[in-house]
């Protein structure tokens, strides 16, 4: 759902301006959810271009609810992927339309950083490095991940936080870079 940003969540996106800073010049897109957009400007990157690709996973029947409401079993079965709530979006949908979305911006050329969330971003890892997404983690909120998607396509950072020793950059020139981040904490978190 398009929950705003809690109080916490603005904090980790203010936190971000400072390291953000220290990175080359950079397109920006953000997901088309508040939280994202409001991650980016806060961040220093108001002029951001949304693009709802970039959408957090849709939960169909399940968006407004806690996890807590959601019987056991069901739950396991999600995390597994195994079930895909009513009406909801299953992970070879999120991984086609994340997918399309990287190699959009790859086309585009360049360096690109994305203010997104943490399904897209474990969805792009996937896509390219061509990691089962059952084996990427969850990425903390407002981390950062960077993937170089040149030739050969890889992952450079995964999961990097504001805090950590030094900021992220490609280990070597060439290709397009893609700086992607989860969003701070929303208020329903």
């Amino acid at each position: 759902a398009d929950a705003p940003l809690s109080e916490a969540g603005r904090e980790q996106a203010l936190a971000l301006a400072e390291p953000l800073s220290l990175l080359p010049p950079a397109g920006v897109v953000t997901s088309d959810l508040s939280r994202a957009a409001d991650t980016a400007e806060l961040a220093g990157r108001p002029r951001a271009e949304r693009d709802p690709r970039w959408r957090e996973r849709g939960m169909g029947e399940w968006t407004a609810e806690l996890e807590g409401d959601v019987p056991q079993d069901e739950l396991s079965a999600f995390r597994r992927g195994e079930l895909v709530p009513p009406g909801g979006e299953s992970w070879d949908e999120l991984q086609a339309r994340v997918g399309a979305a990287v190699d959009e911006l790859a086309a585009r050329g360049g360096a690109w950083l994305v203010f997104t969330h943490g399904g897209p971003v474990r969805a792009a890892v996937a896509h390219v490095t061509g990691a089962d997404h059952r084996t990427i983690v969850g990425p903390a909120n407002t981390s950062l991940t960077l993937l170089e998607l040149g030739s050969p396509r890889r992952l450079l950072v995964f999961n990097w936080v504001p805090g950590a020793r030094g900021v992220p950059r490609a280990s070597e020139p060439g290709g397009a870079e893609l700086a992607i981040g989860g969003g701070g904490r929303s208020a329903d978190a």
